[in-house]
């Protein structure tokens, strides 16, 4: 891994999908620590609490991406390991509130009520002592990527969307420390991110969590001729895979069936094996239950895997 940073900037319009029909931004050799200066879901455009949602904001014009990013080398059917080192939060305050029509517990775009949405409320959370503070409240700040992904084949997919190339899953398992694991489908990968979070509870289940702009510092590396279904993260002590979908059971049912398919390769398991352990051993995370897709981790202890 070089030791040098290399910066990169998007210096033109944000992308609201991720496609390959957007053109780089730059150009990465494996190994590369690059840092990837995005700005907030808002596009940094909410700076005060008398505004609206609606002033700044028009659905489905949310999670404006840094990217895309080639990586020299990546072709389809390999895949893009994203080793993220650091996540730095670049001001003193996250945004936060309430977006009519969407989260989990208010009638929405895809699942109508008869009962009135949610108001537009707009909070600013103060940042300070590594907290991020709600009145006299707070918790610690854990930062990670909201989105993070490479472009589909052929489509055009909005940022708000979380699926098979990863987007917008919302799980604080995107965060420093962790290798985010994601399907190449085109060459050069073309990697996306950006949706930057303090923090947010499992879920992200008001639509919202506490949004800031960040810069992504990472190093690529590549698996060549090994594909993958669906993203997986790793650390020394989890393996895990994230599915997307609606309902939240078929989310669930996409990262069981890819760890337990992960697993049984990686110990040399045969699949009924695999799949009565892990039924002991799992832990199940939900990303978000607010997105067009919902998005849900599938974890397991390496040390739970490992012979004695």
């Amino acid at each position: 891994m070089s030791e040098s940073i290399l910066d990169v900037f998007q210096g033109r319009e944000y992308p609201y999908t991720y496609s390959a029909e957007h053109e780089p931004i730059a150009k990465i050799d494996p190994g590369q620590t690059v840092r990837i200066h995005c700005v907030d879901c808002f596009e940094n455009l909410l700076v005060e609490e008398d505004q609206k949602f609606s002033d700044v904001c028009e659905y489905p014009y949310l999670n404006p991406q840094a990217g895309p990013i080639f990586v020299n080398g990546a072709e389809d059917g390999d895949t893009l390991l994203v080793h993220i080192e650091d996540i730095e939060i670049t001001r003193d305050w996250a945004v936060t509130g309430l977006v009519p029509k969407f989260g989990l517990l208010t009638p929405t775009a895809v699942t109508e009520m008869l009962t009135d949405a949610i108001p537009d409320i707009v909070r600013k959370l103060p940042i300070r002592d590594n907290q991020v503070w709600f009145g006299d409240l707070s918790t610690e700040l854990a930062p990670f990527m909201g989105t993070i992904g490479t472009a589909p084949k052929l489509e055009a997919i909005n940022a708000l969307t979380p699926a098979h190339y990863g987007g917008n899953m919302d799980c604080p398992e995107t965060c420093a420390g962790n290798t985010v694991h994601l399907p190449v489908l085109n060459e050069g990968a073309l990697f996306f991110c950006g949706d930057g979070h303090a923090t947010q509870g499992h879920g992200e289940i008001g639509g919202v969590a506490c949004e800031v702009p960040v810069n992504l510092v990472c190093h690529f590396e590549l698996i060549k001729g090994e594909a993958i279904g669906w993203p997986r993260i790793t650390n020394k002590d989890y393996m895990m895979v994230v599915g997307s979908a609606r309902p939240l059971e078929d989310a669930t049912r996409i990262a069981c069936t890819g760890l337990v398919d992960w697993v049984a390769t990686e110990y040399d398991m045969n699949s009924t094996d695999a799949l009565l352990w892990i039924t002991q051993i799992l832990e199940l995370r939900v990303g978000n239950v607010c997105d067009p897709n919902y998005s849900v981790v599938a974890a397991v202890e390496r040390r739970l895997l490992e012979a004695r």
